[in-house]
């Protein structure tokens, strides 16, 4: 993968989280985790916890959220440069029946291959982001 789409001019870690973002989670393309993320991912939460996710682990993660939450995802504002890309987004996906809105900030890093190798990730807030 080149470091940037001559097409597109974004830096190649937000050509990769948006791919994510789109393909994966809001078309369903469960299989372009293999090509997009490291193997395994290791996420990044508040208190020192991490846990890495298998490519097998992270496509039932994201399908169980498609499949029983009805996710969809929306960029509001991404950072990027050619290893590190920071995404402001807004997420609706449906609880119980109802619509609710989230929001969240994540910063992935790529991998040496250009794959999502680490993702920070804080708690996700209720509501849309203003």
């Amino acid at each position: 993968m080149s470091k940037s789409s001559a097409a597109s001019g974004k830096p190649r870690a937000q050509i990769v989280m948006e791919r994510y973002w789109e393909e994966v989670n809001n078309q369903g393309k469960l299989e372009l985790i293999r090509e997009l993320c490291a193997n395994p991912i290791t996420r990044h939460d508040p208190g020192e916890k991490t846990t890495e996710l298998t490519h097998d682990e992270q496509i039932a993660r994201v399908e169980f959220g498609i499949e029983k939450m009805g996710v969809k995802i929306t960029n509001v504002i991404v950072h990027a440069d050619d290893t590190t890309v920071t995404g402001v987004w807004n997420m609706t996906m449906k609880v119980d029946g109802k619509d609710v809105a989230m929001c969240g900030i994540e910063v992935f890093q790529l991998d040496a291959d250009g794959r999502l190798a680490n993702c920070w990730n804080a708690p996700y807030g209720e509501g849309h982001w203003g």
